[in-house]
């Protein structure tokens, strides 16, 4: 696999955007009081380092963010889950983690990456909370690697599964060449897009995303991506109702009804489908539901990794 990257230690990466995402991410994880730690991984299938925020210890919990997101988008969530080791990674092009062109495979590479990253962390295996991307990542590895999925918690709608549809916005920025001119015109901040409530959205949150957003890999990652997943009309690459039939992994669904990619209804479509999952429908809330309602959120994992579906 063609490994396009900066290192992030290496001359090639704008240091003040770094410093200003990292400012960001510390003023975020501060303001939930979370101490924690950044690990780097190897991950030898795609040639890279991912970068891990590690909080807390005992029984394993790993955090896979969702597209244009990074790992401490989940502080809301974290803070409140800190009886675990919670680890909380940047997927390959974003926060910290080098970019890795997602044109060259983009299914083996979320099996392959969350593979390495279980071994670069000693774990045979673990519980996930993932969102979006993630969820969709989190899908794929758990059929290709049943037994390294303990269980799942899928918060918001898995990305690309079939039944949802991404906004036309994202469909927009998937088309080569005129996406990058679309990229640069004005638009709403993203958690806005992804249907939260910037009433109840932690400014420390918002800057986070921002600085996020300026980093140099950060739109060479994430238009990729939308190339690879979506064309205008919908979806390119995705998840079926056929393979979330095959999903033998205990999962856990916290879906929120201004989700824009799909409403209760397709939440309901997608819980059907999974022979081993729970729905958890949340009034008032939109594709990041931890943002708007992280205690009610905890609560639910809490309680399921206590007592997975059967």
């Amino acid at each position: 696999m063609t490994l396009i990257s900066r290192s992030w230690d290496g001359g090639a990466l704008n240091m003040g955007a770094r410093e200003e995402f990292e400012a960001a991410e510390q003023k975020l994880m501060a303001e939930f009081g979370l101490d924690y730690k950044v690990n780097w991984v190897e991950v030898p299938s795609l040639g890279i380092k991912a970068r891990i925020l590690e909080v807390g210890e005992g029984e394993p919990l790993v955090f896979v963010h969702g597209g244009a997101a990074f790992a401490a988008n989940w502080a809301p969530l974290m803070a409140r889950l800190k009886h675990r080791r919670l680890l909380a990674v940047d997927r390959p092009g974003f926060g910290l983690t080098p970019y890795v062109d997602h044109h060259r495979g983009l299914r083996r590479m979320a099996e392959a990456f969350l593979a390495d990253v279980l071994d670069g962390l000693g774990l045979a295996r673990a519980d996930f909370v993932v969102n979006s991307m993630g969820g969709l990542w989190a899908l794929w590895f758990s059929l290709d690697k049943p037994e390294r999925v303990t269980s799942m918690a899928q918060l918001g709608s898995p990305a690309l599964v079939e039944g949802t549809m991404p906004p036309f916005p994202m469909r927009l920025l998937s088309v080569p060449g005129l996406n990058r001119a679309v990229y640069r015109l004005p638009s709403p901040p993203v958690l806005v897009l992804m249907g939260q409530d910037p009433a109840t959205t932690p400014r420390s949150l918002t800057q986070a995303f921002e600085a996020a957003r300026k980093m140099p890999d950060f739109e060479a990652a994430w238009l990729s991506l939308l190339e690879v997943c979506l064309r205008p009309g919908g979806i390119r690459v995705g998840f079926s109702t056929e393979e979330l039939r095959r999903v033998a992994t205990p999962t856990l669904l916290i879906w929120g009804n201004r989700d824009p990619f799909g409403g209760l209804q397709v939440a309901r479509m997608v819980a059907a489908a999974l022979p081993h999952s729970r729905l958890v429908e949340l009034p008032e809330q939109g594709h990041l539901p931890w943002v708007g309602d992280p205690d009610r959120c905890a609560t639910e994992i809490e309680a399921f990794l206590s007592a997975p579906v059967s």
